[in-house]
């Protein structure tokens, strides 16, 4: 009974915790090669040292640049 319980607890509460790292993302980062990668890029996660920005305009704004595709 103590397993179910332990099992339906994290169910329950383990998409919670992804979605909340999820939504502390920026929409935008900007590597330190000033690519700026939007969610839709295939570099998004995989970038870790970034300038965050709400938009792509305001990230091509500061100099950076789109992705080569």
């Amino acid at each position: 009974m103590r397993w179910i319980f332990v099992c339906l607890t994290l169910c329950l509460f383990t998409p919670a915790s992804f979605a909340n790292e999820d939504a502390s993302e920026p929409n935008v980062k900007k590597s330190k090669n000033d690519i700026c990668h939007d969610k839709s890029s295939r570099s998004y996660k995989r970038t870790k040292n970034y300038t965050p920005y709400e938009t792509i305009k305001e990230c091509l704004a500061s100099g950076g640049r789109l992705p080569k595709k």
